[in-house]
């Protein structure tokens, strides 16, 4: 996956004071509440206008009576079952609650997310194994809030698929290509702080390490690699009070910079994320930055980022070069999934292929489908490459399952793979025991079916 920012990128997530109103061309958002401190009510009505967007709004429907709450979970909501819940760990009710939610296979995908003064290592344990993805604690409401219902809302197949998915299936890898604008830093961190919280990352500290770093990064690339700006030249921006914005889109239109990009690698997963920062700069030697914490320099007012970044990050390396640096965060919280795991759903073992070898080709049969683990697959038709798929894909080979067709191309590694093939024993076991599983492979059937109509017309 890739993008390329510009400032046009940057106008959706601008905060511009307004005064809300009903936008019917929105997108409404809407999900279950139970709740009854006042406190915490107000502050999940006002966390949903704060996270409101130019395309869409979000509409809590908020309860204090338990059962309206469920109701609302199964009936009420558009586009995802998304639950949030004042936890109260004398109410029994609501224990019994949660733990017939998850065991009820209709409401398979629903999204828990927890919100409480404290709670002990044992409740969260409890919680974890009904499936909650998230825990809020009262005073994280104002800030926490809004960003966890847009990611989660923006991220609605990863979150309803981890009740059948294996741990370590989803990943997110690809490139981001950014301009030199300062102003598409946070866009460009944003993204990936929603990858890593999509693939399982819920300390909120190492949530705010890895948003810091990124900047940080990101920042260095664009104004001291690709601009630049030198230690002297970055000393009379500051000691002048000049805009440091303005001058880096200065230096970004001059000749010898104008098409110089900076490039962020990434490759998440439940355990850990690597990001890998590039520009195009002449590169510098980083051992030659000035450690603020010497005597000497404790009042420099610049320079204190590289050190910040080694200080918060599990792991970090430079290229000799010096215009590359590789980042690498742990998951220090591994979020326990449902009993549901895809290895559960077949007696075939985890198929392993090599780059260049044959899934399976045009016309065989299609007694499975297969759960794409790690790896790039290539499709073809006629020996023409018409698709690449990946874990981000999730499966290969479904619709000619599904219809009960032969293949209709053939699909090759393209890279080390791992597979997971699912039967039509498999499949209706599935089906059986997370009828959500149906409602999810529909969606998915109906996208592909959608991007081959869009390649035809």
């Amino acid at each position: 996956m890739s993008f390329l920012f510009t400032e046009k990128h940057i106008l959706k997530t601008m905060q511009i004071p307004h005064i809300k109103t009903m936008n019917p061309s929105k997108e409404k958002i809407s999900f279950s509440v139970y709740a009854k401190t006042p406190k915490i009510i107000n502050e999940i009505q006002k966390g949903a206008q704060n996270a409101e967007e130019e395309d869409k709004f979000y509409q809590p429907h908020i309860t204090s009576e338990l059962y309206k709450a469920v109701d609302y979970l199964n009936y009420g909501q558009s586009k995802s079952r998304l639950f949030i819940v004042e936890f109260d760990a004398n109410d029994e009710e609501l224990i019994n609650t949660l733990a017939k939610i998850h065991d009820d296979p209709w409401l398979h995908g629903t999204v828990i997310v927890v919100i409480s003064s404290k709670l002990s290592k044992l409740e969260m344990d409890q919680l974890l194994k009904f499936g909650v993805i998230d825990f809020i604690s009262i005073n994280e409401i104002k800030y926490k809030f809004p960003t966890v219902i847009k990611i989660i809302t923006s991220n609605t197949e990863i979150f309803e698929s981890q009740q059948f998915i294996a741990e370590h299936s989803t990943q997110k890898k690809g490139t981001i290509t950014i301009k030199n604008s300062l102003l598409l830093v946070p866009k460009a961190t944003n993204i990936l702080l929603n990858f890593c919280y999509a693939v399982g990352f819920r300390n909120l500290d190492t949530y705010s390490k890895i948003s810091i770093c990124l900047h940080e990064m990101i920042t260095n690339a664009i104004e001291h690699g690709n601009c630049e700006i030198g230690y002297s030249m970055k000393t009379n921006i500051i000691n002048q009070n000049l805009n440091i914005v303005d001058i880096v889109k200065e230096r970004a239109s001059l000749p010898e910079n104008l098409n110089k990009r900076v490039r962020v690698r990434y490759n998440i997963n439940s355990k850990r994320a690597v990001i890998v920062v590039i520009d195009e700069g002449k590169g510098f030697n980083s051992t030659d930055i000035p450690n603020p914490l010497n005597e000497d320099n404790v009042f420099m007012v610049h320079g204190r980022g590289i050190m910040m970044t080694r200080t918060f990050v599990d792991e970090m390396s430079y290229n000799t070069k010096g215009n590359k640096v590789r980042l690498v965060f742990y998951n220090e919280l591994e979020v326990l999934r449902r009993e549901g795991d895809l290895h559960q759903l077949t007696s075939e073992p985890v198929l392993h292929l090599k780059a260049g070898e044959v899934l399976f080709e045009d016309d065989s049969e299609s007694d499975y489908f297969y759960y794409i683990l790690s790896g790039k697959l290539g499709v073809y038709v006629n020996n023409k490459q018409v698709a690449i798929s990946t874990p981000e894909d999730m499966f290969v080979g479904e619709m000619a399952f599904l219809h009960h067709n032969r293949r209709t191309g053939t699909v090759k590694a393209l890279s080390s793979a791992k597979l997971l093939p699912i039967s039509r024993n498999g499949f209706i076991n599935m089906i059986k025991k997370y009828p959500y599983a149906g409602v999810f492979l529909a969606r998915l059937l109906t996208k592909r079916l959608a991007e081959k109509n869009r390649e035809t017309t």
